[in-house]
C-alpha cells in the first residue's frame, strides 16, 4: 500500500472535482454532525432540567430522615451543626403530614371539593436558601415567619392554574380563599390561601406549606423534624458530604441523596437518555449511508480511471485507501464546521432562549463526552461508509472497468 499515492489521489479527487459537489458533501456532513450533537445535548438538557427540579423543589441534594422505628428526628444539636460544614449552603427542617384539604365555595356544605395531599412545614428563612418554592409563586405571596393562619398551595391542588390534574384538584381556588385542612391526628384548621406556586414539578405542585410554628401547634410537638433537606454547592459530591454529616452527629438516621429518592423522575431521565442513544445511533447510521452514497457515486463516475490505475500496476489497497481518505476528509471538515456552529451559534442562542418544557427550562447540555462520542461516531461512519463501496468498486476486473 502506497499511502503517499493514496493521499495524492484523494486530494486530486477532492479539490479538482466539482466545487458544488464538494460544498454539498461538506454541508451534508456538517448537518449530520450538528444533528448528533444537538439530539444528545437537548435530551441531556431535559434530563438536567428534571434533576434540577428534584433538587430545587423537593429534596435538596441530601435528605435526612428518622430511623425506621422513629417518627421524628430528635437531634437538634446535630441539626444546628449541619450548616457549619464547609460546602453546605443551608439545611431546612420539615414536619410532613398527610392531610385532607377541603374547599366549600358557597359555605353551605353542598358542594365541597376535597382531596388528600401532603403538607409540609417550613422555617421560612432556611427554606428560601434550600428550595426555590418562594421564587415560584404565580399568585399571591410566600409565607412570612410569623404566619399562623396562612397557607401556600401548589397549582395542582388549587386547580384552574394550568395544572395537569385539575380533575383531582379543589376545582379552582385563589388567593384569600379559605380552605379547611384535616391533619392525620384529627385536628382541623381553617387557613387563608396566601399564595399559589408552580414549579414545573408535578410532585412539588401537589404539596402545601405552612410555617413551622403553626405545624408544631397542630402536632403539639417542638424542636423535632420529619425530614431535613440539605443544599450543597457542588452536585455530585453528595456521598462525601454524607460522611461529614454522619460525623457531625447523625449516626443512626437514614441519609439519602436526591438520586435515591427521585423514583419516577429517575425513570423518566433514564428513558430520555435511552431515546437519545437510539436517535444518536440512527443519526450515525444515516451519516454512514450518506458517505456510502457519495463515495459510491464517485466510484461509478471514475470506473475508467480506476481501471487505468490498476492497469499501470497500482494496488487495489492504494485505491481503496484514497477513497477512505476522502470520506475521512469530509467527516473531519464536517466536524470542524459543525462544532463551530454548535459552540458559537447554537449554544449561545439556547442559553439566552431556553425552551419552555413541562419539566423545566431546557437548554443544551453540551459535554466533552458528547462531543467525543459524536466525533468518533462520525469518523467511524465515514470509515465504514467509505470503505465498503471502495472495496466493492475496486474488485472489478480491469477490462470491465475500462469498458465502463
Amino acid at each position: 500500500m502506497n499511502i503517499k499515492a493514496s493521499f495524492f489521489l484523494a486530494r486530486t479527487s477532492i479539490f479538482r472535482g466539482s466545487k458544488g459537489t464538494l460544498a454539498m458533501t461538506i454541508l451534508i456532513m456538517t448537518l449530520a454532525y450538528v444533528n448528533l450533537i444537538f439530539i444528545s445535548s437537548i435530551f441531556g438538557g431535559i434530563v438536567e432540567a428534571i434533576n434540577e427540579q428534584s433538587i430545587n423543589n423537593l429534596y435538596g441534594n441530601i435528605v435526612i430522615a428518622p430511623t425506621d422505628d422513629e417518627i421524628y428526628i430528635n437531634n437538634k444539636d446535630a441539626m444546628s451543626s449541619i450548616s457549619s460544614i464547609p460546602g453546605i449552603i443551608a439545611a431546612s427542617a420539615h414536619y410532613v403530614n398527610d392531610v385532607v384539604i377541603s374547599y366549600d365555595e358557597n359555605n353551605d356544605g353542598r358542594d365541597i371539593q376535597q382531596g388528600k395531599w401532603l403538607i409540609k412545614s417550613v422555617n421560612v428563612e432556611d427554606e428560601k436558601k434550600v428550595t426555590q418554592i418562594s421564587d415560584s409563586i404565580i399568585e399571591g405571596e410566600y409565607l412570612e415567619p410569623n404566619d399562623r393562619d396562612k397557607i401556600i398551595i401548589g397549582k395542582e391542588i388549587a386547580g384552574k392554574h394550568g395544572g395537569e390534574l385539575d380533575h383531582l384538584s379543589l376545582g379552582g381556588v385563589y388567593v384569600d380563599d379559605k380552605i379547611e385542612v384535616k391533619f392525620n391526628n384529627g385536628i382541623r384548621r381553617t387557613y387563608t390561601i396566601k399564595g399559589i406556586f408552580s414549579t414545573k414539578n408535578s410532585q412539588a405542585d401537589q404539596m402545601a406549606f405552612i410555617t413551622t410554628k403553626e405545624m408544631e401547634s397542630v402536632l403539639r410537638i417542638h424542636n423535632l423534624a420529619s425530614e431535613i433537606i440539605i443544599k450543597i454547592d457542588e452536585k455530585g459530591q453528595e456521598e462525601t458530604y454524607i460522611e461529614q454529616i454522619r460525623q457531625s452527629g447523625f449516626y443512626n438516621e437514614d441519609i439519602k441523596t436526591w438520586e435515591q429518592l427521585t423514583g419516577f423522575t429517575s425513570s423518566a431521565s433514564k428513558s430520555f437518555t435511552m431515546i437519545s442513544i437510539i436517535l444518536g445511533v440512527i443519526g450515525t447510521i444515516v451519516a454512514g449511508i450518506t458517505i456510502f452514497i457519495i463515495i459510491f457515486v464517485s466510484i461509478v463516475n471514475k470506473r475508467r480511471q480506476i481501471g487505468i490505475l490498476k492497469a499501470i500496476g497500482m494496488k487495489e489497497s492504494t485505491i481503496i485507501l484514497s477513497f477512505v481518505m476522502q470520506a475521512i476528509f469530509y467527516a473531519i471538515v464536517g466536524i470542524i464546521i459543525g462544532i463551530s456552529i454548535i459552540l458559537f451559534i447554537v449554544r449561545p442562542f439556547f442559553i439566552n432562549n431556553p425552551l419552555d418544557f413541562p419539566v423545566g427550562w431546557v437548554s443544551l447540555k453540551i459535554t466533552f463526552n458528547i462531543i467525543k462520542i459524536s466525533n468518533i461516531s462520525l469518523i467511524v461512519a465515514a470509515l465504514i461508509g467509505g470503505f465498503i463501496p471502495a472495496f466493492r468498486g475496486t474488485r472489478e476486473s480491469i477490462l470491465d472497468a475500462l469498458w465502463g
